[in-house]
């Protein structure tokens, strides 16, 4: 009878252990494929993100034009995933934009911005609204930084829209 006790306490005791043991290699399995996939998933942020660098390298010539900027934010708006829209908005807020050959700089009464096609105290003349709405978005920060608090699009009655930036 003792023999019998023993034989099923060292059965026991060999069970418990090979549970123990598949239970922490099923453990360190579980940690291992969670540690692929954020791995994986840190791969995949990263070819994002660089997917959008290069179209972004590509657009930038000395700065960007707004339809060109309009694209990029589309792609960046398109993103679903957060890390990566930060980091692709950050790149896109740093983007000087520079006139298109949509949008034609004229002069004001006080002021000419033939020089400089990001001039905010001039009027700038848009062949639709959207353009003109397009390229005050697309410059807004610049044109907050410059001291403007907001802008106007009126029609000037020959099918162009002009677009002047307000204190």
């Amino acid at each position: 009878m003792t023999l019998l006790t023993l034989a099923i306490a060292i059965l026991l005791v060999l069970g418990i252990t090979h549970h123990n043991n598949s239970a922490s290699n099923t453990v360190s399995s579980t940690s291992n494929s969670a540690s692929l996939v954020a791995k994986a998933s840190s791969v995949s942020e990263q070819s994002a993100y660089e997917s959008f660098k290069n179209k972004y390298d590509g657009y930038n010539d000395n700065g960007i034009t707004v339809s060109q900027k309009q694209k990029l934010q589309d792609m960046i708006n398109d993103e679903s995933n957060s890390a990566v829209q930060s980091r692709e908005q950050k790149l896109l807020n740093q983007a000087q934009t520079k006139s298109s050959s949509s949008a034609s700089s004229s002069a004001s009464s006080s002021s000419t911005s033939s020089h400089n096609p990001t001039s905010f105290d001039s009027v700038h003349t848009f062949s639709s609204v959207e353009d003109a709405q397009n390229w005050a978005q697309a410059s807004k920060n610049q044109w907050l930084q410059a001291g403007y608090t907001t802008y106007t699009i009126t029609s000037d009655g020959q099918g162009n829209y002009n677009l002047q930036f307000v204190r």
